[in-house]
This record gives C-alpha cells, structure tokens and sequence, in this order.
C-alpha cells in the first residue's frame, strides 16, 4: 500500500458542554473510485502512540471506520440517520457506545477530494456529544 497521498484531518468534538478541535497532517493510501474507496493513514501521538486507521466508504453513504494502535481499537459504522453500536477498546478496558450519522458527504476520486461526516454519540441512549470530521486529500507531488 503505497502512501502517495496526503491527507489533512480537522476534527470538531463537542462532548458534555466542551469543544476540542484538532488538526492532523499525515501520508495516506487512497484506493477505489469515487463511490467506492478505501482511505489508509497513521497518526502518532503522544498519549495514545502510533495508530492506524482504515476509512471505508461505500456507494457515498456507509463509512466505515477502523481504527488500531498501542493497546486501542475502535471500529464505527456510519449511515445515515441509523444508529450503530461502536465497540472501543483501550488500555483501561472496553466500552460500547451509540453512533448515529447525523451528515455523510463525499467528493472523492484517485487524486483525492473531500470527504466530511459528523455523527452524535450516546451511551444507553443518554447523548453524549457530537463529532465531526473533515479530511482534505491530495496526491502528493512528485519531486
């Protein structure tokens, strides 16, 4: 899997009242089309070190993401209006959590695009907050 794309993340997380917004730059695979693709990319960080995440997208409106590093996994479905059980795995032991798409859009191609999704999160029905994600794709060029 070559990683010949990058890719620019920014992510908006409102939880319990408080906002967190995060960027990340990093290398990325980008393999499909433009209503089927598969999106690769790692990320190191402090707390949680090196991670891997697999972004699936299907037709345009089912993500799919995996996520596994140091200790963690995570795996989340997406579509739209439909609630999904998340299973998440950390270093302080296994929780599930409610996911619900509450925006899906994809404009995505071999040289890259855009893909955005923001969905609401909950646990045993109680609402916990909202994320969303933006990521910004290019080929990278060829020095």
């Amino acid at each position: 899997m070559e990683m010949n794309h990058l890719v620019t993340i920014d992510t908006k997380q409102k939880i319990d009242g408080d906002e967190e917004n995060l960027r990340v730059i990093t290398h990325a695979s980008l393999e499909g089309d433009r209503n089927d693709y598969s999106l690769v990319y790692t990320e190191q960080s402090r707390e949680n070190g090196e991670s891997k995440t697999e972004i699936r997208c299907e037709k345009g409106e089912r993500i799919t993401v995996i996520r596994f590093g140091e200790g963690m996994t995570t795996n989340i479905v997406l579509e739209k209006g439909i609630r999904h059980i998340s299973c998440h795995t950390t270093p302080y032991g296994a929780f599930s959590m409610g996911i619900t798409a509450v925006e899906i859009s994809s404009d995505m191609d071999s040289n890259g695009g855009t893909l955005h999704f923001k969905y609401a999160t909950d646990i045993e029905n109680n609402p916990l907050g909202e994320i969303t994600f933006d990521f910004t794709v290019e080929l990278k060029k060829q020095v």
